[in-house]
């Protein structure tokens, strides 16, 4: 029984131990992924694994560090309450250790919920390892979870002509099941990426000038047309083309508005350092 008890108690300490490890390196992987969008766009993968596979693996071995954290703890309890017993018999300093431990848990806790630093320091740097993945502009969908939609609503999405979208698929050799397969259906069917198959999609389709947009159009209705298109991660240059309004002018309105910007700044850099969101600066360039 003995025996048993302490090959228990082995086993648990070492399930600890091997679950801290994995969860330290799916963390990192997490912590410096592509964004999901991105990465379900291009099937971003590390060893053999893509995003959503890193996810579940953290994710079960967090379970098992919990379970196996009890059982260390109801293993070791013996110890541990005399631990506890000797600490407070020989002084009071078990008191200021639990205080100093409990105070900077609280700290931590609201400084990351705040994000304010030194925590909002980890965040940005987030944010700023997941946005350097995108590199080109074809590395970002044209929509947010563009590869779950099927061909037939891609065409009624971008306006594309979905025969012309067909017939490009299967004049590069890609089987595409018919109008109602999602991308990312397709793109696993031909070993490709829902990005791939896009570019295929749209390579013939007749270019289309950028339309302008009716400059009196809501916040929400901004909100619903560009929603999941990285908005926030376009330059002001790219803002403006992309709503038909010369850079230059754009420009010139933010500056009305007290909005200082060059047209390689970042949209959401301007836009938080004047207190707003991406949305309202678009609104701004929009209104003559």
């Amino acid at each position: 029984m003995l025996k048993n008890k302490h090959s228990a108690r082995s086993l648990t300490a070492f399930l600890v131990t091997w679950a801290f490890v994995v969860l330290t390196v799916t963390g990192l992987v997490l912590y410096v992924v592509p964004h999901g969008r991105v990465a379900y766009w291009i099937h971003w993968s590390l060893a053999g694994m893509e995003k959503e596979q890193w996810a579940w693996v953290h994710m079960m071995f967090g379970g098992v560090f919990i379970v196996t954290g009890v059982l260390h703890l109801y293993f070791n309890w013996k110890p541990f309450k005399k631990y506890f017993a000797d600490r407070i018999k020989g002084h009071l300093a078990l008191k200021r250790e639990v205080f100093i431990a409990t105070a900077l848990t609280v700290a931590i806790f609201i400084v990351s919920a705040l994000n304010v630093p030194p925590a909002s320091w980890v965040i940005d740097l987030n944010s700023a390892i997941k946005a350097g993945w995108v590199t080109l502009p074809e590395l970002e969908p044209p929509f947010g979870h563009a590869e779950e939609v099927s061909v037939a609503a891609l065409a009624r999405r971008m306006h594309f002509d979905l025969d012309t979208a067909l017939e490009s698929l299967s004049a590069a050799g890609v089987n595409a099941e018919g109008p109602q397969a999602t991308l990312e259906q397709i793109a696993r069917a031909n070993e490709l990426t829902p990005m791939q198959v896009y570019a295929l999609i749209r390579e013939r389709q007749p270019a289309k000038e950028t339309e302008a947009i009716d400059p009196g159009v809501s916040a929400e209705a901004l909100e619903a047309a560009f929603a999941g298109t990285g908005l926030g991660r376009k330059t002001i240059a790219e803002l403006c083309a992309m709503v038909g309004v010369n850079t230059a002018v754009g420009l010139a309105r933010l500056s009305a508005q007290g909005i200082q910007a060059g047209e390689t700044d970042n949209v959401r850099g301007v836009a938080e350092l004047h207190a707003k969101r991406p949305i309202e600066l678009l609104q701004i360039v929009l209104r003559p």
